[in-house]
C-alpha cells in the first residue's frame, strides 16, 4: 500500500466506465435496464433496512475460475503466464478484504473504521469444471488474445451462472487500464453472458510473482463493480474532477482520489465532511475497506436475478463446482511448451511447464537427443546437437496422481547443413514435400496450414490455410464486431545455407478472396519474414494486405481458387541474409472476415559463388520504406573501420558517419539527420569492400 500523502497516479486505473460506455453505444436499451435494476435494488435495500445486521448472517461463497491467457510468441519470457501460487495468493487477498480480516483496516481514518464492513462474501477456486472434471480453478490458454483484445480476450468462458470468470492478460487495449468488470445491469441479455466477468492485467494479480502489494487489491475493486458498486464519486473514470455520489448512503460525496491524502486534508466537497478515500472502490491505492452501505448493495446484487448472480452461492452450485465441502482432488494433467522452439543446433531451448487440473509437486523430463537428456526442474533449459524434430516427454505428479505427455514439435532444431538441395524451388507436388515445412497453429484451433492436393498455381498441389474456419462461431455471435479478433498461423521454409549466394530474390504465388464486400473490413494480412539464426529472431520483408492481398474479389467462406486467381509476389533479399542458418516465414494474421488462402511455387533465385559476405560485408535497412526512423545492421567483413553514407539520386552525399569495428547496429532519427522524403542510396565503405542498398523515405 502507498503511504499517506504518496501518489498512486503512476499506476493504471479501472476501465469499467469506458467499457460500459461502449456497451451503451452499441445498445442504448442498457440505460433502461440500469434504471430498472436500480429500482429493484432500492426496494430490496428498503426491506433489508428494517432488519438487524445479525438477521443476515449468510456467508455467500462464490466459485472462481482464473483464465490465464499467455502468448509465448510475442512475450519471450512469457511472464504473463503467472504461477498457481500467485493465483492462490490473490484468492487469499480477496477473502481477507471481503471478510474484513485485513490488519490495515485499523488504519481507517476520520472515524470510518466504525462502518468498515465484513461483506460476508468469500471466494473459492472451483475444483470441478463445467463438465464435472477435476480442476484447480486455473485455466491456462495460449492465445494472441492476451494482447489488447478487451472483451475478445474472454475466451473459454465457464457458465456465468456457475462461476465468476476472471481473465488474466498481458494487455487490455485501453491505455492506462488495469482491469474492468461490467455492472450486472449491463450484461443481462444476449451477448452479456459472453462479456460477464472480470478482465485484469497479470501484474495486478496478487502480491507475489509479477504482482506487487500496492496493486494486489485491483481485483477487490473490479469484483466490487461485478457486484454493482460504482466509484465513490459516481460512474465516471475522472477522480479529482467533480464532486459526485455513488448512490451509497454512508460513502460521502467526493471527487475521488488518485493519491492518498493526509487525513485532515480529505474534506474537499463538503466543508467539515471527511471523504472515504480509503475505500476499495477509490483510486487512492491506500484502500482498506468497504462500508456497510456497500456491503448491502453487493449482497443485493447477489440476490437479484439479473445476470445470474443468485445461483452462484447456492448449495446446489457448490456441489456442481466442487467447493464448500464438495471439493474433489486429482493429479495434474501434464502439458508444456518451449519459449523458443526454433533454434540452431547447440543453442539452448527453454521449456515451460504448463500443467493443469492440479498443481504439480514433481517434474520428470525426458529429451530425445538432448543435453541434459533428463531433468527434474520445473522449467529446464536444454540443447540439442542434432537437427530435426526431437521428442520431449514430461511427467508431472502430486500426492493424488501423475500423468505424462510427449510432443515432437516443441524442439525443432536447424541442422548444420542445408535442408534444401541447391536454391529453394518448391511446388508442393505431394504431402512428402509439404511435410518438410514446419507449421505453427498458435491458437490451436481448426484454422491451420496444410497441403491441398486439389488446388495449385500450375499443377495440383499447394499449401492451404483454411482461415475461413477461424472465427465462424465468434463472428456469428458478435454480429460482425471483429476488430479485435486475432489468429496467427505460420508456415516456415526448411533451414537453408545461403552463405555462398548473392543477388537473391524470393518469389511465390498466392490466391485469396475475402468474404466481405467492404474493403475497410479486410484486416487480414500475409507477412513474409527472414531469419538468419534458424528462426530465433525475424525481420520483416514484405506485407500483403487490403487490395494487395485480395486476388479474387469476394467469395463465400471455403473459397477455392481458379487458374486466373493467382498472383506473384517478389521480394529482393538483402545481403544480410547471406548466412548459413536461414529460414523464411509466411505469417497469416486473421481478420473478422477471413477466407481460405493458398500459396504455391515458392522460389529463391540468386547467384551461387564465392562467399560475398566474407569479401564485402553486409548492410540491412529496417524498415524500408520508412518514415522517420531507421535501424541499420551491418557487417564490415572483419574491417577495423569504415564509413556509412547516404546519397541522394544525383550522387550527392547528404549524410555520412564513421563506423568502427564492433558497431553492428545503428538506430537513426532521419529527421534529425536532415533527410526528407525521397529515394536514397545507403553505402557502406570499409577496408575490404563496399555495400550499397536502396532506401525509400515516405
Amino acid at each position: 500500500m502507498l503511504a499517506a500523502g504518496s501518489a498512486g497516479a503512476q499506476d493504471k486505473h479501472c476501465g469499467t466506465t469506458e467499457a460500459t460506455r461502449r456497451l451503451i453505444a452499441q445498445d442504448p436499451h442498457i440505460l433502461q435496464q440500469e434504471a430498472e435494476y436500480e429500482h429493484g435494488l432500492q426496494e430490496y435495500l428498503q426491506v433489508r433496512a428494517g432488519l438487524r445486521d445479525d438477521d443476515d448472517t449468510t456467508v455467500y461463497i462464490i466459485p472462481l475460475v482464473f483464465h490465464i491467457l499467455h502468448d509465448p510468441e510475442n512475450s519471450p519470457n512469457d511472464i504473463q503466464n503467472i504461477s498457481d501460487d500467485q493465483i492462490y495468493n490473490q484468492v487469499n487477498i480477496l477473502n481477507r478484504d471481503y471478510r474484513k480480516l485485513n490488519a490495515d483496516v485499523n488504519n481507517a481514518t476520520n472515524g470510518f473504521g466504525a462502518i468498515a464492513a465484513d461483506a460476508r462474501i468469500e471466494f473459492r477456486l472451483a475444483t470441478k469444471d463445467p463438465y464435472g472434471n477435476c480442476t484447480n480453478g486455473i485455466d491456462r490458454v495460449s492465445t494472441l488474445r492476451t494482447n489488447n483484445s478487451a472483451d475478445f480476450s474472454k475466451v473459454n468462458i465457464w457458465f456465468r451462472d456457475r462461476y465468476l470468470n476472471v481473465w488474466v492478460v498481458k494487455s487490455i487495449g485501453d491505455a492506462g487500464v488495469a482491469g474492468y468488470a461490467y455492472y450486472p445491469s449491463g450484461v443481462q441479455d444476449g451477448l452479456g453472458a459472453l462479456r460477464d466477468g472480470v478482465i485484469i492485467l497479470h501484474d495486478y494479480i496478487g502480491s507475489i510473482g509479477t504482482g506487487t502489494p500496492g496493486r494486489s487489491r485491483a481485483l477487490t475493486h473490479e469484483i466490487g463493480h461485478y457486484l454493482n458498486l460504482a466509484h465513490p464519486w459516481g460512474s465516471t473514470n475522472d477522480p479529482g474532477v467533480a464532486c459526485g455520489d455513488d448512490g451509497v448512503e454512508d460513502t460521502p460525496i467526493t471527487k475521488g482520489w488518485d493519491f492518498c491524502p493526509l487525513p485532515q486534508n480529505s474534506a474537499i466537497c463538503t466543508p467539515g465532511v471527511f471523504e472515504n478515500y480509503q475505500n476499495y472502490m477509490d483510486y487512492s491505492y491506500c484502500s482498506v475497506m468497504f462500508t456497510e452501505g456497500q456491503k448491502a448493495r453487493m449482497r443485493g446484487a447477489l440476490n437479484n436475478d439479473a445476470s445470474s448472480r443468485p445461483n452462484l452461492w447456492t448449495a446446489n452450485n457448490h456441489v456442481f463446482t466442487g467447493i464448500n465441502g464438495h471439493e474433489v482432488t486429482c493429479g495434474p494433467e501434464a502439458d508444456f511448451y518451449s519459449l523458443n522452439p526454433f533454434v540452431c543446433a547447440g543453442e539452448p531451448v527453454r521449456f515451460r511447464d504448463n500443467s493443469r487440473r492440479a498443481t504439480p509437486t514433481s517434474w520428470a523430463w525426458s529429451f530425445e537427443g538432448g543435453n541434459p537428456s533428463t531433468s527434474t526442474d520445473q522449467d529446464p533449459v536444454v540443447t540439442f546437437a542434432e537437427g530435426g524434430y526431437h521428442n520431449v516427454t514430461l511427467t508431472v505428479g502430486n500426492e493424488h496422481g501423475s500423468s505424462s505427455k510427449t510432443k515432437n514439435d516443441q524442439a525443432i532444431i536447424a541442422p548444420n547443413y542445408s535442408e534444401v538441395q541447391g536454391l529453394l524451388n518448391e511446388g508442393f507436388p505431394n504431402w512428402d514435400a509439404a511435410s518438410k515445412w514446419p507449421r505453427v497453429n498458435y491458437e490451436n484451433n481448426m484454422s491451420a496450414w496444410s497441403w491441398n492436393a486439389n488446388a495449385g498455381h500450375n499443377e495440383p498441389g499447394c499449401m492451404w490455410l483454411n482461415a475461413s474456419q477461424t472465427y465462424t462461431l465468434t463472428v456469428d455471435l458478435l454480429s460482425g464486431e471483429t476488430g479485435a479478433l486475432q489468429d496467427k498461423d505460420i508456415l516456415l521454409t526448411p533451414a537453408m545455407d545461403l552463405s555462398h549466394t548473392s543477388g537473391m530474390q524470393l518469389s511465390f504465388w498466392y490466391a485469396y478472396a475475402t468474404s466481405t464486400s467492404d474493403m475497410s473490413q479486410v484486416l487480414e494480412s500475409l507477412k513474409v519474414y527472414s531469419s538468419t539464426d534458424c528462426g530465433a529472431t525475424w525481420l520483416s520483408r514484405k506485407t500483403l494486405q487490403g487490395a494487395d492481398l485480395v486476388t479474387a474479389g469476394v467469395a463465400s467462406p471455403g473459397y477455392v481458387p481458379t487458374s486466373g486467381d493467382w498472383r506473384q509476389a517478389t521480394i529482393t533479399i538483402p545481403s544480410t541474409v547471406q548466412r548459413s542458418n536461414v529460414r523464411f516465414k509466411f505469417e497469416y494474421n486473421s481478420g473478422g472476415w477471413s477466407n481460405d488462402i493458398y500459396i504455391d511455387d515458392i522460389n529463391l533465385s540468386g547467384t551461387v559463388g564465392i562467399d560475398d559476405v566474407a569479401q564485402n560485408g553486409t548492410i540491412d535497412l529496417m524498415p524500408n520504406p520508412t518514415r522517420d526512423h531507421l535501424t541499420v545492421t551491418l557487417d564490415m567483413a572483419g574491417s577495423n573501420k569504415g564509413n556509412l553514407s547516404f546519397l541522394d539520386m544525383t550522387g550527392r552525399t547528404v549524410y555520412a558517419q564513421a563506423i568502427t569495428a564492433g558497431q553492428q547496429r545503428l538506430d537513426l532519427d532521419l529527421a534529425a539527420l536532415g533527410l526528407t522524403n525521397g529515394v536514397y542510396l545507403v553505402q557502406l565503405d570499409h577496408e575490404k569492400g563496399k555495400r550499397v542498398e536502396r532506401l525509400v523515405i515516405q
